[in-house]
């Protein structure tokens, strides 16, 4: 009995020890489970603020998509402007799904692809060895900041526009509806100057007359302002579409071509089907393709994204020239800085 009582007075002693034993558990078990949740969310908020960012979806063609991480690398590496970017590799993308299907056919073989690198590396000299190539080509992947992968791949993508451009080049006709064109051409800042000379031809005035008197530019000016024969599209848009509006000996009024120069035109003589010459082919083959991707843009399924879900726009893109200022001064991305960290 008395055996007993001990044992009993034992487990009283006990209890409180056991009792407070349970209760730092429960502390460290409650210590453990806020400072995992602490870190989770604070892990959950760099991944939004600092890695997101960079997986974010910027082009979507077709359902082929662009990451943020490779747009800022072809921005560092190109110095092009973020909408002309975009721009760009939307063209690209197109150029690389439309290329190999008919009636382009156009497809590259790996040894296509050295090949042309081949002429871009030897630039003007006559040949290049193959350790010249290679050791140029390893150059250019390290200089690009992109993998070798990326990097043959833009390789390849330069071919395929000289490619596309050749086949839309030979489709183009040899003959065409042309009009002779007359023009006058002032500086940017001489608008008024051009409304004074258009009301004076109106009155009356001699076009010849009034191209001697005030055109800039001494080769129109000596030549009475003929600018000759010329097929839609040749010359700039705005040029284009002014000749074949105008009615013959009528003068346009004044207006910007390229942006920096204003111009008024006359047409003296059209002719429904006239032989191309060879100025106008070169002309029009060098602007054929961008003419066939402008036409193709609205045929495909392109997406902008911004950070917003919305398109590509102002707050997005003011991250995006902070990240670019980081990069050009060598400071690391923000995702490997918290790596680092």
């Amino acid at each position: 009995m008395a055996k007993q009582n001990e044992d009993n007075a034992a487990k009283q002693d006990n209890a409180p020890v056991k009792e407070d034993k349970k209760k730092r558990i429960r502390t460290i078990i409650l210590a453990v489970v806020v400072i995992a949740i602490v870190g989770t969310t604070a892990g959950i908020a760099i991944y939004r603020e600092r890695i997101a960012p960079f997986n974010t979806v910027i082009v979507a063609v077709n359902g082929v998509e662009f990451d943020m991480r490779y747009f800022l690398n072809r921005l560092n590496v190109s110095g092009e402007q973020s909408m002309s970017l975009l721009s760009t590799l939307t063209q690209e993308e197109i150029l690389r799904q439309l290329a190999p299907e008919p009636p382009y056919n156009i497809v590259l073989t790996e040894e296509d692809v050295d090949n042309f690198g081949k002429e871009v590396a030897k630039g003007s000299d006559e040949t290049i060895t193959e350790e010249e190539y290679q050791e140029w080509y390893r150059q250019q992947v390290n200089e690009s900041g992109f993998s070798e992968e990326v990097y043959r791949e833009l390789l390849r993508t330069s071919l395929l526009r000289l490619r596309m451009q050749e086949y839309l080049a030979a489709q183009l006709p040899t003959s065409a509806e042309q009009v002779f064109i007359n023009l006058i051409m002032l500086g940017e800042n001489d608008y008024p100057l051009g409304r004074e000379i258009k009301e004076k031809f109106d009155a009356g005035e001699d076009f010849v007359s009034l191209s001697d008197q005030y055109s800039t530019n001494p080769q129109l000016k000596a030549n009475d302002g003929k600018f000759g024969w010329f097929p839609y599209g040749a010359l700039d848009d705005t040029i284009s579409d002014a000749a074949f509006d105008l009615e013959i000996g009528e003068l346009s009024d004044p207006f910007f071509a390229n942006d920096d120069v204003i111009v008024l035109v006359m047409v003296t003589d059209r002719e429904e089907d006239r032989e191309i010459s060879e100025q106008s082919m070169n002309m029009l083959r060098s602007k054929v393709l961008d003419k066939w991707l402008d036409e193709q843009f609205n045929k495909h399924d392109v997406e902008f994204h911004g950070f917003k879900g919305g398109g590509y726009d102002s707050e997005t893109d003011a991250w995006v020239q902070w990240q670019l200022m980081r990069m050009r001064r060598n400071d690391p991305p923000e995702e490997e800085s918290d790596r680092a960290a």
